[in-house]
């Protein structure tokens, strides 16, 4: 890029990953807790989350490493990938709040949540996490009796509700989740069950997920706008960071916003002429 059409790319930031400057997202965030969503993670946590995000990937993929692969460094780069390898996701969520991990791993909610070891040949070799909600059973319902409540227990990552004998009243396939014991409760047994926490679960999660990737997508905005480096290293950057959220959390980021970005004409300044998007 010229200089020129430097000046007009980063006169284009507008700067979304500023969440307090951001009235889209701040107008969507207010609307969605009106509607009932139950926040558990405020502003200025999101904002500082973007910005540990995005310091990190500027720190595990630094302006040294495109210097070596563009030419300008010849010496020993093997050090340096020791320390990028190193710096994986699990190192990653150390170094955040316990709201912000919990935001990106994106699991179910309950106010009764329990986590139990997982074995392999006598040796722990992970962690289960489950979730419970109360089902009631109203008069409507042919197995309402004296016991008309019942818990539904459920792997939190997964959504899978564990089929036990009161699932099974009502539930006929092998296996269901959260989601989809919601639509047949609705479905079926909108008079005869009440599954509020069940209906509200569901609700949180779906919008868990959204406000988490609407968070991820501005932290590749703000790795792309660095002024610490160029666009191209910084779309670069930001590539390298989808990809290894999409890999290893299993998401579906993705890149068009960021390649509509990189394939504008910058040789006018259209900066006035903006087109605000989430």
């Amino acid at each position: 890029m010229t200089k020129e059409e430097l000046k007009n790319f980063y006169n284009e930031d507008e700067k979304l990953y500023d969440l307090n400057e951001n009235k889209k997202f701040l107008y969507m965030f207010n609307h969605l807790i009106d509607e009932g969503y139950e926040v558990f993670i405020g502003i200025d946590e999101m904002q500082d989350m973007i910005d540990r995000l995005a310091a990190w990937y500027e720190i595990k993929f630094p302006e040294r490493e495109f210097d070596f692969y563009d030419g300008k460094m010849t010496s020993d780069f093997s050090k340096f990938k020791e320390l990028s390898d190193v710096m994986d996701i699990k190192q990653l969520f150390f170094r955040l709040t316990d709201n912000q991990q919990k935001l990106i791993e994106g699991l179910y909610r309950s106010n009764v949540q329990k986590s139990y070891p997982i074995y392999d040949m006598d040796k722990v070799v992970g962690v289960s996490k489950k979730v419970y909600y109360k089902a009631k059973r109203t008069e409507n319902d042919k197995y309402f009796s004296k016991h008309k409540d019942f818990v539904v227990s459920a792997d939190a990552e997964t959504g899978l509700v564990d089929m036990d004998y009161e699932i099974e009243k009502y539930v006929s396939d092998n296996e269901i989740d959260i989601y989809n014991l919601v639509k047949l409760f609705i479905d079926e047994y909108f008079d005869k069950l009440d599954f509020s926490e069940l209906e509200k679960a569901s609700n949180n999660k779906y919008l868990d997920n959204y406000l988490r990737d609407r968070l991820l997508e501005f932290v590749a905005l703000k790795l792309l706008y660095s002024r610490k480096t160029t666009p191209f290293r910084g779309y670069e950057r930001a590539k390298r960071f989808m990809d290894e959220f999409n890999k290893k959390l299993d998401l579906n980021l993705s890149m068009d916003k960021l390649d509509n970005i990189m394939n504008r004409d910058y040789k006018e300044d259209r900066s006035k002429v903006k087109i605000i998007s989430l």
